[in-house]
């Protein structure tokens, strides 16, 4: 791991977004979407995760997939309401992690990646 100035110099700061959905088709209809449209450079999902959060005073269990988003800052805000419009849950997880540092190679495949 290096810090880049690469993405200083481009003002291309990297990102993962967190999402979870509760289905295969709705992770792969969420990652084709972001794909297609140059929002995200790839998309890893892990399969059966175990969640356990509050919703509507009750404490509720579900197996759901958890997707890394691999994406830059800048799109936060499209590939939010891209996810939002698709979405089967009505309060969708986006949590977005700040990568400070990313391997040179990595960050320049995922720059030219992304619209």
């Amino acid at each position: 791991m290096t810090l880049n100035d690469t993405h200083i110099m481009t003002n291309q700061q990297p990102c993962i977004i967190l999402c979870t959905t509760n289905s295969y088709e709705s992770a792969m209809k969420i990652t084709q979407s972001l794909l297609n449209n140059r929002l995200a450079a790839c998309v890893s999902l892990l399969p059966e995760i175990i969640s356990l959060y509050l919703w509507e005073e009750k404490i509720t269990q579900n197996k759901e997939i958890l997707l890394l988003i691999k994406t830059m800052q800048t799109n936060q805000i499209k590939l939010f309401e891209m996810i939002k419009e698709i979405h089967p849950y009505t309060v969708p997880e986006l949590i977005r992690l700040d990568q400070n540092q990313v391997e040179d190679n990595y960050l320049q495949w995922l720059i030219n990646s992304i619209k």
